[in-house]
């Protein structure tokens, strides 16, 4: 299931637009918060991707 939704999620950023992007990562937190209650497993380039969108919302810094 992890792997399904991971690569789902890399196939969708990589074909979307700059104002698609954001929906797609929130979308994909959402999801994955849902499904496994944590982000600490996440793959190195994923993780970068959500401490991006973190720092935009100013959760991060």
């Amino acid at each position: 299931m992890k792997d399904s939704l991971l690569n789902s999620f890399r196939n969708e950023i990589k074909n979307s637009s700059e104002e698609e992007f954001p929906k797609y990562v929130d979308s994909f937190t959402n999801l994955w918060d849902y499904e496994f209650g944590s982000f600490e497993d996440l793959p190195y380039d994923v993780d970068n991707l959500i401490a991006n969108r973190a720092i935009e919302y100013g959760l991060m810094e």
